[in-house]
């Protein structure tokens, strides 16, 4: 169990802050067994100027499509998570971006999510984007059309 945040940092000194409960919560779908499959949700949080701190997550569930190297996140309860932490939080808590596992040790953005990301997370504010491996985290952040790395701290 991580009893601490996990932070990453941009460039330009921006973090993504990821809070304890929502770090223990994405740490449960690493895919450590051969049969594990991919799994993927949305990261909710709030907007501190700059920074992005990531609250709490959806997880996997009915209507996802999941396989060892594969996941297409279709269920409706993503949507459903994101509007009853907004409307809890007053509008704090709002949809900050996307996270998916992948079956390997360090991640890193595959073409096709790439692609994805670009295509289909539109929007006029950064976003977050996360992937977790089986021993590491990888982090970016989504501006526009362009993602960049952020490194760990």
């Amino acid at each position: 169990m991580i009893n601490t945040e996990l932070t990453f940092k941009d460039d330009s000194g921006g973090l993504l802050v990821i809070m304890p409960s929502a770090v223990n919560r994405l740490l449960d779908y690493r895919q450590i067994d051969s049969s594990s499959t991919e799994a993927a949700g949305v990261l909710i949080g709030e907007r501190r100027g700059v920074h992005l701190v990531i609250h709490e997550i959806s997880e996997p569930g009915k209507g996802d499509i999941r396989s060892r190297c594969f996941v297409d996140r279709r269920g409706e309860h993503h949507q459903a998570a994101i509007d009853e932490a907004f409307v809890r939080s007053s509008g704090k808590l709002q949809y900050l971006g996307e996270w998916h596992t992948h079956p390997e040790d360090r991640p890193s953005p595959s073409p096709k999510d790439l692609g994805t990301w670009r295509r289909h997370l539109v929007a006029q504010e950064q976003m977050a984007l996360v992937i977790i491996g089986c021993c590491q985290i990888w982090a970016g952040k989504k501006i526009g059309n362009d993602i960049f790395p952020l490194l760990k701290i």
